[in-house]
C-alpha cells in the first residue's frame, strides 16, 4: 500500500490539498484499499501484485476525486418573454466505486456477466409442445 495523496494530487496536475482535504483524500485512499480486500478476500488480496493494486487504487480514487463537488446543487433559470421558469438539481457523487474493468486488473477470473446481480438478458422458457412429446 504505497498511494499517497501526493500521487492523487500529481495525476490531477494540483498541488497537494491542504487539511481537511489531505485528510479525505488519505481516507478514500484507505477505503478503497478495504474494498478490494473485502471482495477478494484477505488469500487473494495478500496475492496480488503490488504495483497492480497500487495502479487500481490511483485510478478509482483519482476518478472519485474529479467526480467530487463540494456542493452539489446548481440551479438554471430559463427565460422566455415575460415569463422564468428556475430549475434546481441536487447530485450526490455517491459513494467511492471500483469499476468492473479495474476489478478484472486485480483478478482476470471476473467477468462482465458478474457485474449484475440478474442476468442482463431474457431466456426463453421452454415450448409448451415439448412436454407432449
Amino acid at each position: 500500500m504505497s498511494v499517497s495523496v501526493d500521487d492523487i494530487a500529481v495525476e490531477l496536475a494540483r498541488p497537494t490539498p491542504a487539511s481537511p482535504v489531505y485528510d479525505q483524500w488519505a481516507s478514500w485512499i484507505n477505503r478503497a484499499y478495504r474494498l478490494i480486500e473485502g471482495r477478494l478476500g484477505a488469500t487473494k488480496y495478500g496475492a496480488l501484485a503490488p504495483a497492480t493494486l497500487d495502479d487500481v487504487v490511483l485510478m478509482a480514487v483519482v476518478e472519485h476525486v474529479r467526480s467530487w463537488r463540494d456542493s452539489t446543487a446548481s440551479r438554471r433559470t430559463v427565460s422566455v418573454d415575460d415569463g422564468s421558469v428556475s430549475y434546481q438539481y441536487e447530485a450526490g457523487v455517491g459513494l467511492l466505486e471500483i469499476p468492473d474493468d479495474l476489478w478484472r486488473m486485480l483478478d482476470p477470473t471476473i467477468t462482465a456477466s458478474e457485474s449484475f446481480t440478474i442476468p442482463p438478458y431474457a431466456e426463453p422458457d421452454p415450448s409448451p409442445l415439448e412436454s407432449w412429446a
